[in-house]
């Protein structure tokens, strides 16, 4: 049994125990799933106390100023004689390079989506790198950016490592009706590029009409520009503006809907993707390194280029076809068991483990 420390080094304002868990359900579970075989400790900068303890995974929260919580993290890994540490998020290497410096314990960095644009990473995180054991990315295409500009030295320190996962179950379909339904959750951003699905389906619809689709969205900065796009081509019929989704809705919304569409230009976790996997719904989402990692490996998907309406088109027309069936169901709800559940990143993490030590 290994000690390990999880550290969040970026500043929470959680209020209490329940919305700390509810927040941050995909990254707890498979830390509790990896408490089985070792003893993990979460530290977190928050502005109240949030302390809780299972039998080998305990959270600890601190409110300190940045330095002063370095300064904790480095006197706690010491004292219990820590063995691992895990770093959340790339933007911290300075703090982790320290750690590694002063504890000698291994270090690793977590990617969460950070990119390579801030200027200090071109210049210091070269130099930190010489004081990084490992890095975890979701897919090693997502380190090629770093490693390019030379802010990890080797890709033999990069290792795949799904972020976070799910809670989602498959359940049963309650009506199965001959119209597909189609769902998209997500910000109404430019990276998410929805006016790329609504293109598709502009002129899918010439074709067909036995599919809807269901747009959820918690961010609406392109709203009414979708809006009027999808009034002008007369696609309001076949497209569904439905606005914010609570969250304890998502798992029920997913389970009725057959195919989930995703455009995005960037994504770092594929959180949405990972949740539809989880309820055995259909995926057709854009050909970008997150997505292909998640989905390496399934046979029942499509995807395409970001920004090629046509390929999508061509996509829908096939899947549309396509019947659904529980065996269907099942075959994406096993991808998710194998690659993506919190059982299958703590096996991705003792892979890690037993390369460092």
């Amino acid at each position: 049994m290994k000690k390990i420390l999880y550290i969040n080094f970026h500043k929470c304002y959680y209020n209490n125990l329940s919305e700390f868990e509810a927040e941050q359900k995909n990254i707890l579970e498979y830390k509790i799933s990896l408490s089985k075989k070792h003893k993990i400790t979460y530290i977190l900068n928050n502005n109240h106390s949030i302390n809780k303890e299972y039998e080998s995974f305990k959270i600890i929260s601190k409110s300190l100023n940045k330095l002063l919580f370095l300064i904790y993290c480095l006197r706690f890994i010491k004292k219990q004689k820590t063995q691992i540490v895990i770093v959340h998020g790339l933007d911290y290497f300075l703090e982790a390079a320290f750690l590694k410096l002063f504890s000698g314990a291994k270090v690793i960095l977590q990617h969460h989506a950070e990119k390579t644009y801030l200027r200090k990473k071109a210049i210091l995180m070269p130099l930190a790198d010489k004081w990084i054991d490992a890095y975890l990315f979701n897919g090693k295409e997502m380190a090629q950016p770093f490693l390019q500009k030379k802010c990890i030295s080797s890709m033999i320190k990069v290792y795949e490592v799904v972020e976070g996962s799910s809670t989602f179950h498959l359940l049963p379909r309650k009506n199965i009706e001959p119209i597909k339904q189609l769902v998209f959750i997500g910000r109404l951003n430019e990276n998410k590029n929805l006016i790329t699905l609504l293109k598709a389906i502009t002129i899918l619809k010439i074709k067909r009409s036995d599919f809807h689709l269901t747009i959820y969205y918690t961010s609406a900065e392109l709203e009414q520009e979708l809006k009027i796009y999808s009034a002008e081509n007369k696609i309001n019929d076949v497209v569904t503006f439905k606005g914010p989704i609570p969250q304890n809705e998502i798992e029920r919304v997913l389970n009725q809907s057959d195919v989930f569409v995703s455009c995005s230009i960037y994504e770092g976790s594929g959180y949405s993707l990972i949740e539809s996997l989880a309820c055995g719904v259909f995926p057709i989402v854009s050909h970008i390194p997150a997505f292909d990692f998640l989905l390496e490996g399934l046979n029942e998907k499509m995807q395409f280029n970001p920004l090629d309406e046509i390929e999508l088109v061509n996509n829908l027309h096939k899947i549309l076809d396509i019947e659904f069936n529980e065996s269907m169901r099942k075959s994406i709800r096993n991808h998710f068991e194998n690659k993506c559940s919190n059982i299958a990143i703590a096996r991705q993490i003792e892979t890690v483990l037993h390369h460092l030590t």
